[in-house]
C-alpha cells in the first residue's frame, strides 16, 4: 500500500485495540437469515470484527486482508474449533476458490484502483450462490477524503454508484450517511458512506 502508514495498522498491532469496533449491525442481523454452515467470505477482513462474529455463530468463514498484522490478530482471536480460515492476500490478485452464501466487502473497495475494484466486485457477484447475499460498504466522493487517508482512497465511488451495481439483485437494504469517528491518537474523520445489503436473485440451476 502506497502513501503514509494508515492509522489502522497501529490498531492491528495492539492486542487490546479494536480498529473498527464490533461487528457491523447488518452482519449481526443477516446471521439469522443464513443457513447452518453457510459459506462466508470476508474480503478485506482487517483484524476480524465481522469474520469473528460469523465464525462464533458456526458459519464456514474464509477471510483475508493485505495486512499481516490484521490477519495475525484475527487468528489469535479465532474461537477454538471454529471453521475460520484467515490469510494474507492482495485483493487484486485473489482467485475465488468456490461460491459463497455471503460475501462481505466492508470498507475495502474504495482503497483499490477503480479498474481493480470493479473487477473484484464483478467476480464476487459471479461467485455468489443463488439466493446468497452481499454486504458492501464504501466511501464516496461526496466529501473530500481526510488528508491522512487521501493517498489510500484510490477508488472512491460516486454517490449512488454502488446501488446501481446491484440493480438486478433483490432484498436490497440501502443506506447513505456520513460517518463521524475518532481513531487512536485523536484522529477525527468524516466519511460519506454508501452501504448495501443485497441478495442474488439468480435462480438455481
Amino acid at each position: 500500500m502506497t502513501g503514509p502508514r494508515p492509522f489502522w495498522e497501529a490498531a492491528y498491532e495492539d492486542p487490546a485495540a479494536d480498529a473498527f469496533g464490533p461487528a457491523s449491525a447488518e452482519i449481526v442481523e443477516l446471521c439469522a437469515a443464513l443457513p447452518a454452515g453457510a459459506r462466508v467470505l470476508d474480503i478485506g477482513c482487517g483484524d476480524g470484527r465481522n469474520a469473528l462474529h460469523l465464525a462464533r455463530r458456526g458459519l464456514d468463514v474464509d477471510a483475508f486482508d493485505a495486512s499481516p498484522a490484521g490477519v495475525r490478530k484475527l487468528r489469535a482471536r479465532a474461537p477454538a474449533g471454529s471453521r475460520l480460515r484467515a490469510w494474507v492476500q492482495d485483493a487484486t490478485t485473489f482467485a475465488f476458490p468456490r461460491d459463497y452464501d455471503l460475501i462481505v466487502m466492508h470498507g475495502l473497495l474504495h482503497l483499490l484502483e477503480r479498474e481493480a475494484r470493479d473487477a473484484l466486485l464483478d467476480s464476487a457477484r459471479r461467485h455468489t450462490r443463488p439466493g446468497g447475499w452481499h454486504v458492501v460498504a464504501v466511501f464516496t466522493d461526496r466529501l473530500p477524503p481526510p488528508p491522512d487517508l487521501a493517498p489510500h482512497m484510490r477508488g472512491l465511488f460516486r454517490e449512488g454508484e454502488l446501488r446501481e451495481r446491484y440493480a438486478d439483485w433483490t432484498g436490497t437494504d440501502w443506506a447513505a450517511y456520513t460517518l463521524e469517528d475518532e481513531h487512536p491518537g485523536g484522529i477525527r474523520h468524516r466519511h460519506p458512506v454508501n452501504r448495501i445489503v443485497a441478495r442474488n436473485a439468480t435462480p438455481s440451476t
